[in-house]
Formats: C-alpha cells, sequence, structure tokens
C-alpha cells in the first residue's frame, strides 16, 4: 500500500498558548515561525507563538484613589478591575447609557471652558480699547498723593466707566505716590492679556 504523503493540518494546545500545525515546503508566513529541518519532498512543522493580551475593562471612577479622580474614565485590566476597584467600590463598569453621559458631560465642559476663554478675551480686548481709566487722589502740596493707588481702585475706576465689577486679583498695580499715568497689567485667562494705561489725577 502506498503512504498517503499529503499535508495534514493540525493545532497542539500548550500552557505556552502555542499553536503548531504543518506546512508546505517553500509556504511564506506573515507570522514569526521556526521551521523544523526537513528531508526534500516531505512536510515541515512549524511552531508559532502567540502572546494572549491582558483583556480591559472601561470604568468610572466613583472614588479618587490611585487610579485617578472621582468621575475619572479609566481603563483597566478585567482582574484589576473584578479583584479590587468593583469590590472595594471604587469604580463601576462603563455601560452604553454612562458612556453617553460620561461624553455628554465632557462636551458641556468643554463648551464652558471655551466661553471662559471667550468671555476672557472679549474683556481684555474692551480695556484695551477703552485705554485709559481715571484714579482721583488727594494730592499734597509736593504732589505726592496720600496713601497708595491700589488693585481696589483700579476696579472701581473701570466700574464708574463701564459698569462692570471685575476681580482685583486680576489687576498687577505698580508701587504708585505720585499723580502722572502708569501702564496697568490685566490677566483674566492664561489666553487672555492685556495692558491699559491708569492716570492717577488730583481729586
Amino acid at each position: 500500500a502506498l503512504l498517503d504523503t499529503r499535508a495534514t493540518m493540525f493545532t497542539v494546545s500548550a500552557p505556552t498558548h502555542a499553536s503548531l500545525r504543518a506546512f508546505k515546503p517553500n509556504t511564506v508566513s506573515s507570522k514569526t515561525t521556526a521551521a523544523v529541518p526537513r528531508s526534500s519532498g516531505r512536510v515541515g512543522l512549524v511552531v508559532e507563538a502567540y502572546k494572549r493580551a491582558a483583556k480591559k475593562t472601561k470604568a468610572v471612577l466613583l472614588k479618587t484613589s490611585d487610579v485617578g479622580q472621582e468621575g475619572d474614565m479609566v481603563e483597566v485590566s478585567n482582574g484589576f478591575f473584578r479583584s479590587y476597584l468593583e469590590p472595594q467600590g471604587l469604580a463601576t463598569k462603563v455601560s452604553q447609557e454612562l458612556m453617553a453621559e460620561f461624553e455628554a458631560k465632557a462636551a458641556e465642559a468643554a463648551a464652558a471652558k471655551a466661553k471662559e476663554v471667550q468671555d476672557a478675551k472679549a474683556l481684555a480686548t474692551a480695556l484695551t480699547t477703552i485705554g485709559k481709566f481715571v484714579v482721583k487722589k488727594t494730592v499734597g502740596e509736593d504732589g505726592k498723593i496720600f496713601g497708595s493707588v491700589s488693585a481696589a481702585d483700579v476696579v472701581e475706576a473701570i466700574k464708574a466707566q463701564t459698569g462692570k465689577e471685575l476681580e482685583k486679583k486680576a489687576f498687577d498695580v505698580p508701587d504708585i505716590s505720585a499723580v502722572g499715568v502708569y501702564e496697568i497689567n490685566a490677566t483674566f485667562h492664561k489666553q487672555a492679556q492685556c495692558k491699559f494705561q491708569l492716570e492717577v489725577a488730583k481729586d
């Protein structure tokens, strides 16, 4: 009887997740392989090793922890989520509804941040356009003012001319002890800064 030498496909399972299969000579594989030496015309044997990737779970943190801040969405291994985060009440798995809510809140926060920057830039442009504000102080015979000029005085001067009350922390006021015109720096946002003049005049 003649022996059937046609290639036979087969696999062998092993703890290392390696698969074993036969292939025909001169077959090119896109995967990394190790061929066993073979004589001409016989079927060769190749071992292909696959590394099993750890499965991930998307979760929303219910409490602040080493993983992140409360409300953050994180991606962790299934084992870490099941054995630690979920039992400790630190996180919950992301559902479609939760994902939609998370994306809606993220979009809302992004819109609010964009508006904050826009408003700050508009305010900086307005003060730059006006250009000068006036503060009146009591002045002595030597031209020196009584007291000092503070950020609160700048805020009052702007309010008197624009009707808008701003925060004192936005203004950097130099030391002023006499009448004259001074430059004031204002920062309403890291993307919205401006300069304008402050005239200190005799009351």
